[in-house]
C-alpha cells in the first residue's frame, strides 16, 4: 500500500491543528445559521464542503467514538439535507449558461421553461432542507464538537498516526480509482469523488501542518475534482431534462420542445464521454505521483 511520506514531530503542530479545528467549527456554524435564511446557491454550496472540511479534519485525529459519531452525523445530515439544493443550483446554472449561449429561438424557450420548472422544485427543496435543519440541535452539537477539539490529546508520536489515517484515505482513493477506471459507469465514478474529496481535505489539513510536500498533489487533487464535478453535473442535467420531458402529458403538448432537449441531451452525452477519457487520464498521472511522493530512497548499502 502507497504511503504518505511521514513528517517530523513539530511541537507547533498540534496549535496549529487545534487552531483550524476551531476555524472549520466556526465557518461551519456560521453558514448552517445563514443557511436558515438566505436562499444564496453559494451558502448552500459552502455549508457543505464546510461541513465536509470539519468532519475529515477530525477524523485525521486519535479517535473518540462515542463524540465523533454524534458530531458526524451532524454534519453528514447538514449535507444531506441540502445535497438535492445542491444538484439542482449546479443544473439551473448549467441551463442558464446554455440558454444564452444559444440563438435558436425555440432552444430558449425549452431551457426557459426547463429553467422555471427547476427553479420551482428548487424552492420547495430548500424548504424542506431548512425544516430539516431547524429541528437538529445546533447548540448541543457546537458543545460536543468544542468539546472534542479542546480534548485532543497531543505527543510528537501522534503526527505519525495522523499520517496513517491519511495513507489509510489515499488507499481508499486508490481502490474506488481503480474501480472507476475498470467500470466507469455513474455509481463508480459517484464513489470515486467522494473518496476524492475525502482524500483532498484530509492532505489540505496535513499541508496546514507545515507538511510542504503533498501541497502541490492536494492542488492536483482539487483540479480533478473540479472535472469529476463538471462531469457529475452534466450527468445530473441530463436527468433532469429526463425527468422534466416525462412529466404527465408534456410530449403530448409540446412535442417539439421535447425533440428538441432530447437532441441536445444526446450531443451532450458524447461529448461527455470524451471528458471522461481525459479525466481518468489525468487520474492515473496524479496516483502515479502519489505513490512517486509515497516511496522512500533505498539506503545507501554499508561497507563491510
Amino acid at each position: 500500500m502507497n504511503a504518505l511520506p511521514a513528517q517530523s514531530p513539530d511541537a507547533a503542530a498540534h496549535s496549529r491543528i487545534e487552531k483550524s479545528a476551531r476555524k472549520r467549527l466556526e465557518r461551519f456554524v456560521t453558514l448552517y445559521a445563514r443557511a436558515l435564511v438566505s436562499d444564496d446557491p453559494e451558502i448552500v454550496h459552502d455549508l457543505r464542503v464546510a461541513s465536509r472540511r470539519l468532519q475529515q479534519l477530525l477524523r485525521l485525529l486519535p479517535e473518540d467514538k462515542a463524540g465523533d459519531r454524534k458530531i458526524f452525523k451532524m454534519l453528514r445530515r447538514a449535507r444531506r439535507a441540502f445535497g438535492p439544493c445542491r444538484n439542482l443550483d449546479a443544473v439551473i446554472q448549467l441551463i442558464e449558461a446554455r440558454r444564452e449561449a444559444t440563438t435558436a429561438v425555440a432552444m430558449r424557450h425549452a431551457w426557459e421553461a426547463a429553467r422555471v420548472w427547476l427553479v420551482d422544485k428548487r424552492a420547495r427543496e430548500l424548504e424542506r432542507a431548512r425544516a430539516e435543519l431547524s429541528r437538529r440541535d445546533l447548540l448541543g452539537f457546537i458543545e460536543r464538537a468544542r468539546a472534542r477539539i479542546a480534548a485532543i490529546e497531543w505527543e510528537p508520536e501522534k503526527i505519525a498516526a495522523i499520517h496513517q489515517r491519511a495513507t489509510e484515505t489515499l488507499a481508499e482513493w486508490q481502490r474506488a480509482f481503480e474501480a472507476a477506471k475498470a467500470s466507469p459507469r455513474g455509481e463508480s465514478l459517484h464513489a470515486f469523488r467522494i473518496a476524492g474529496k475525502r482524500l483532498r481535505y484530509q492532505t489540505e489539513s496535513l499541508s496546514e501542518l507545515g507538511d510542504a510536500s503533498i501541497k502541490k498533489l492536494a492542488h492536483g487533487l482539487k483540479m480533478l475534482q473540479d472535472d469529476l464535478g463538471r462531469w457529475r453535473d452534466r450527468a445530473l442535467l441530463r436527468r433532469y431534462v429526463a425527468e422534466f420531458i416525462g412529466r404527465a402529458d408534456f410530449l403530448a403538448e409540446e412535442p417539439g420542445m421535447g425533440r428538441a432537449l432530447l437532441l441536445e441531451m444526446e450531443r451532450d452525452k458524447q461529448q461527455d464521454q470524451a471528458a471522461l477519457d481525459e479525466i481518468i487520464a489525468k487520474a492515473e498521472k496524479l496516483a502515479a505521483r502519489w505513490t512517486e511522493l509515497g516511496e522512500t530512497p533505498e539506503e545507501p548499502a554499508q561497507e563491510p
